[in-house]
């Protein structure tokens, strides 16, 4: 007898375990102890397959830094389809603000460019900088005289097109003079000075209008 309830009690137990198995499986809520090398961006990508939902999991467990996670901590992750379409609606109002941002940045770009009244013409744009890190840049000190260090405002232009001392505006790149020149500017092209060589890079080369103020 005693044998025979020993074998029951050890089926018992395994049924249980696989039923529990089977429930935890199918289950909305996952409960996960942390471990030393996880993180929220590695339980997003294993629960979800995407690191969009690193702020669900840190909102489900009251995490305030996304960065501090500890060893032994029991999360909840919530993977049911609601916390999923939650995500997915976060992820597009996201896209539309972005959408919009960038909607009225160019109509603001646009307004202002408006604003300004003269002589009118179109030309290829690159862009230079006073940055050591930029090596085909022409130092500090303009043509003219002008320190970009003091005022970095400065357009570089083909005299023969545009004279130098020339009030211009250059639309995206606003309100400067034309004090500069260079080997390279020679016909419709027009440099227009930063401070630093990354936002020569990030401007690149590109059409815009130039309006001649004065």
């Amino acid at each position: 007898m005693k044998l025979i309830k020993s074998i029951l009690f050890g089926t018992t137990a395994v049924l249980a375990g696989v039923a529990a198995f089977g429930s935890q499986s199918d289950a909305a809520e996952i409960e996960h102890t942390v471990t030393s090398s996880d993180t929220l961006w590695g339980l997003s990508m294993k629960y979800y397959g995407s690191d969009d939902y690193i702020d669900t999991i840190a909102k489900d467990n009251k995490i305030a830094d996304t960065d501090m996670i500890y060893d032994g901590e029991v999360l909840t992750i919530n993977t049911d389809s609601s916390a999923t379409k939650a995500s997915t609606e976060n992820a597009e109002t996201t896209s539309k603000t972005e959408a919009a941002t960038a909607t009225a940045e160019t109509t603001e770009t646009t307004t202002d460019s408006a604003n300004y009244s003269g002589t009118t013409m179109y030309m290829e744009s690159t862009a230079y900088s006073s940055d050591p890190a930029d090596t085909l840049g022409g130092g500090t000190i303009t043509a003219t005289g002008q320190n970009l260090l003091e005022n970095p405002m400065a357009v570089a232009v083909d005299p023969s097109v545009i004279p130098l001392g020339t009030h211009l505006y250059v639309e995206g790149y606003g309100e400067a003079y034309a004090v500069d020149t260079g080997s390279a500017i020679q016909g419709n092209i027009i440099d227009v000075h930063f401070s630093t060589y990354e936002q020569c890079v990030a401007w690149g080369r590109r059409q815009v209008k130039v309006t001649i103020i004065d």
